[in-house]
């Protein structure tokens, strides 16, 4: 059975979708991993690099950015969704499944994509569903050294910290607290004190345990399509939902991803052109752009063919 890997690249550079699929090419052959990237029509170089690294391009339509830039279309969008809340509370059987797939589509379409993504994904699993491990990953600050299937356990969920950075931890400028409190609230918020803060953009596991944690990931995001707080909802799911027992958090000197975000210094270094974690090749580097030696370091490993 293949491999899948799914990102969302909405409105993205041409030069971070063009590094994403390259490096991810370079080491996942098309006949073991399938590469599906959810875009907008951004120009014809996407399609074309897209038929040459044997790329799907799956086309998604977003108007976040409208929506919130026109107090009419916000409250169409906002009317239509409370009131596909109420006739499904009043319906039953084919017609209530109806409606709520019409209230899924109006909110994935409207909120933001970082939140979005989650249906597009569940939407896309629920009909290709014979893959053996699925990752989801962020595009634009994503590289692969190597495949990220290898070496993990295929019967498990796997998600990875951001370094250094807990709930509740003392620092001037909390952002996870702060949007954590204003998704859940501030008694939600002491549930999660000292709990280490996981990354959103990169998650692995099972077919069968991607599709249950998309499934939680869809509902919750659902719930909360005024405040669509990715990063949070992600990491309420994480920790009150989704089985412990079938899951396994990563470290930054563990697992198959290495997030530059937080404190990651002295955890890393780079050996003959690749990052490395205790003479361990790590196979993705995510957040990237956040270190100059990394960034300049992917840069030039794979630059842009527009230059």
């Amino acid at each position: 059975m293949k491999d899948l890997i799914m990102g969302y690249a909405t409105n993205c550079k041409f030069d971070d979708f063009y590094r994403f699929v390259t490096s991810i090419r370079q080491y996942c052959h098309p006949d073991k991993v399938d590469i599906v990237v959810f875009i907008n029509a951004l120009g014809d170089e996407f399609a074309k690099v897209a038929l040459e690294k044997n790329i799907t391009l799956i086309p998604v339509e977003n108007v976040w950015k409208w929506v919130t830039s026109s107090k009419i279309l916000n409250l169409i969008y906002h009317a239509k969704m409370v009131g596909l809340k109420v006739l499904i509370r009043l319906s039953s059987g084919s017609n209530r499944t109806y409606l709520e797939e019409d209230y899924r589509s109006t909110v994935a379409n409207w909120i933001h994509p970082q939140a979005g993504r989650w249906i597009a994904y569940h939407t896309f699993l629920k009909v290709n569903s014979s893959y053996r491990m699925v990752m989801t990953s962020d595009v634009r600050d994503v590289v692969f050294q190597a495949s990220p299937f290898d070496e993990l356990d295929s019967s498990m969920l796997h998600v990875f910290e951001q370094a250094g950075i807990y709930y509740g931890q003392p620092h001037k400028d909390n952002i996870d607290d702060r949007w954590f409190t204003a998704v859940y609230g501030k008694k939600a918020l002491e549930e999660m004190l000292g709990k280490a803060t996981l990354c959103s953009g990169t998650v692995l596991g099972g077919n069968p345990l991607m599709m249950q944690f998309l499934e939680l990931m869809m509902l919750e995001v659902q719930r909360h399509p005024r405040k669509p707080l990715d990063q949070t909802i992600f990491n309420q799911v994480i920790n009150s939902q989704f089985p412990s027992n079938q899951m396994v958090r990563h470290n930054l000197k563990s697992g198959s991803v290495l997030t530059l975000c937080g404190d990651h210094e002295g955890v890393w270094e780079i050996h003959d052109d690749q990052v490395m974690v205790d003479d361990r090749l790590v196979p993705v580097i995510h957040m990237y752009d956040r270190d100059s030696r990394t960034k300049e370091l992917f840069l030039s490993k794979i630059p842009s063919p527009q230059k």
